[in-house]
């Protein structure tokens, strides 16, 4: 199953949700690492906002940029002016790339939209190098989003497209509240993961929802194994 979410405003989605994911962007950024001279891919890159963050920290060889909606891929295009980043349409569950192509794939808010984020990750990893790095950051759905589920909520009891809404946004793998992970352990979205083979990742510890900021850098370097 591919990508559940698309759009139709991409202005009217950046002053929504835009001026969270530009202050985060620096910070995962800082959580996953960058070298210079990298070649970067962005899954699920929205407008732009980690596509453009990421040149302000290294000066990488190539950025790749993809979305499943046509008018997020409009919109980063239009605000493009750097000649090494390609922005394109398609799906975070069949990426179009050949495997070993990128030294980092990362994805920030986006893999709690897809209904198969295992293989979204599966994919991430296919198009990175053996020891390369693929990590992603997603909401804390896990713990509940109490905020963002009482208005849904709100709104599922005045309307019937609210009802319809809830049910999309809030019963996918990833948005379902639980005390124990819907992906497995080599796959949990929330832990920069560093390429050892094709049957391994080395993953940092961070639970879902972790605050990047609080990350002490004896946990950022401290590494586990989990066979996948």
């Amino acid at each position: 199953m591919t990508l559940s979410f698309n759009v139709h405003d991409a202005a009217g989605y950046e002053q929504v949700m835009g001026r969270w994911s530009k202050k985060l962007a620096p910070l995962f950024i800082d959580f996953a690492g960058l070298a210079n001279g990298e070649k970067v891919l962005d899954v699920g890159c929205g407008t732009g906002s980690l596509t453009f963050t990421l040149t302000k920290f290294a000066d990488l060889g190539e950025i790749s940029a993809i979305d499943y909606s046509p008018v997020f891929v409009e919109a980063a295009n239009r605000r493009n002016t750097d000649p090494r980043i390609k922005i394109q349409q398609a799906d975070a569950c069949a990426l179009p790339f050949e495997d070993d192509t990128f030294d980092r794939a990362l994805a920030l808010l986006v893999l709690h939209f897809v209904p198969e984020a295992g293989k979204a990750v599966a994919e991430m990893r296919r198009v990175v190098r053996p020891g390369g790095v693929v990590a992603a950051a997603v909401w804390d759905h896990l713990g509940g989003m109490s905020g963002m589920r009482m208005m849904v909520d709100t709104v599922a009891v005045l309307t019937e497209g609210g009802r319809q809404l809830r049910n999309r946004y809030c019963f996918q793998p990833m948005m379902q509240p639980s005390g124990r992970p819907l992906m497995p352990r080599c796959a949990m979205p929330t832990r920069p993961a560093a390429l050892t083979d094709r049957g391994r990742l080395q993953m940092l510890p961070g639970p879902a929802g972790a605050s990047f900021p609080n990350q002490r850098p004896t946990e950022r370097e401290s590494f586990r194994r989990a066979p996948c």
